[in-house]
């Protein structure tokens, strides 16, 4: 027998049972949207979550994540950016933690790269604190990485290194602190749609919510099956080396960095990396790893094999010859992908109640903080000046 709210109330010692916004998932997006619900007076706030407080195999762990205002993804994100980085500083405040380094975030790669010419369009149109640099100016200022001849770099000045674990921490404490309840190790298993408000059924019992945010990552498609066509889950790697002179590779002198480099056959290897936090190693992979797979979100990602990491050790340090040749550190995650790069933010057809957030291709965290912002106005005032068209499902392909 399904327990009642009640029942559920008993469980869990929750205080309400019904809430005006729920919130299922406390992760990247969602932790940042009950941050956000939470500071409005008077609502009724709750976050559940299938996992613990911190998840370790979450989309958004692993140390660190890049941070950019110089958005090669395009202008669709300006808002984004710039609304993100007061947030992350108001995060800061509110907590009392160090989340966000500006260390720079640095573009490498030949001038007419798309991605390159992408940002540089994107830092001279809104007039966005930046340096470009010559081929002769990266390998003065950045030998670690080798420039190639035909290289050129675009300084990303208000750029750089988020500790993500910190991060969503701090977000469910400060919406904890301003009376949200937050659940974890309670899994959603589904939403009914009354004309009083939608049922929220859980492994613990059911509660109702007059609005709904879906923002579960990977496991999105399980309660809105009708997104399945449009996203999927896909294994993410992350590989830590060690350089020989890990001075120069701390925050302090070192940037986040993304590099192109196409090859004489036209393929393209994209390199990314992060300065190191833990004084011995430092974050460097290459993107898309030719093994990622589609996985289930439930099944957990494959660890790197012997080959694998070989072949990562090879590749990195064909950028950064600096480092010793070997993977010191791994880690295997998941997030949802969908036929674009850009997110999806919708209203579900069958009820415009429920609202999700999904197709993040483990691109989000820096935005974060904004995209909760805007999920928590249209929840609240049914719309949102940081949404756009393009974040709709309608401009999404099905895969």
């Amino acid at each position: 027998m399904v327990a009642g709210p009640k029942d559920f109330q008993k469980q869990r010692g929750i205080a309400v049972e019904h809430a005006d916004v729920l919130v299922v998932g406390a992760g990247s997006v969602g932790s940042m949207t009950l941050w956000q619900l939470s500071q409005q007076s008077g609502l009724k706030v709750i976050g559940l979550d299938a996992h613990p407080r911190v998840n370790l195999r979450a989309s958004y762990a692993g140390e660190s994540r890049l941070f950019r205002t110089a958005v090669k993804e395009g202008p669709v994100f300006n808002d984004h950016a710039y609304a993100s980085l007061g947030l992350w500083r108001a995060l800061e405040d509110t907590s009392g933690r160090s989340i966000l380094h500006q260390c720079g975030a640095l573009s490498i790669g030949p001038a007419g790269f798309e991605a390159m010419r992408v940002t540089r369009d994107v830092v001279e149109r809104y007039d966005l604190p930046h340096k470009m640099l010559t081929a002769d100016e990266l390998h003065a200022g950045f030998p670690q990485l080798a420039p190639d001849p035909n290289d050129v770099g675009i300084l990303d000045t208000r750029g750089g290194v988020l500790r993500p674990e910190v991060a969503v921490s701090a977000a469910q404490m400060a919406a904890e602190a301003n009376g949200a309840q937050l659940y974890f190790n309670t899994q959603v298993t589904g939403l009914n749609s009354h004309a009083d408000g939608v049922a929220v059924e859980t492994s613990a019992g059911t509660l109702t919510a007059g609005q709904v945010i879906v923002a579960a990552g990977s496991w999105t498609t399980q309660l809105l099956p009708q997104l399945a066509s449009y996203v999927e889950a896909r294994r993410i790697g992350l590989t830590w080396s060690m350089p020989q002179h890990i001075d120069q590779f701390r925050p302090e002198v070192f940037p986040v960095f993304m590099r192109d480099r196409v090859e004489p056959d036209g393929s393209v290897t994209h390199w990314f990396g992060a300065p190191s936090l833990d004084g011995y190693s430092m974050k460097i992979g290459i993107y898309p790893e030719p093994w990622n797979t589609t996985i289930s979100p439930d099944e957990r990602p494959a660890e790197y094999t012997a080959e694998q990491l070989a072949y990562v050790a090879e590749m990195v340090t064909q950028c950064a010859p600096g480092l010793i040749g070997a993977v010191v550190r791994h880690s295997a995650h998941h997030d949802s992908f969908a036929s674009n790069q850009l997110p999806i933010f919708d209203r579900s057809n069958d009820d415009p109640r429920i609202l999700y957030a999904t197709g993040m291709h483990g691109n989000a965290f820096k935005f974060a903080p904004s995209y909760g912002k805007m999920l928590a106005e249209m929840a609240t005032h049914g719309a949102s000046a940081l949404w756009r068209e393009e974040f709709s499902l309608a401009a999404h392909e099905t895969l």
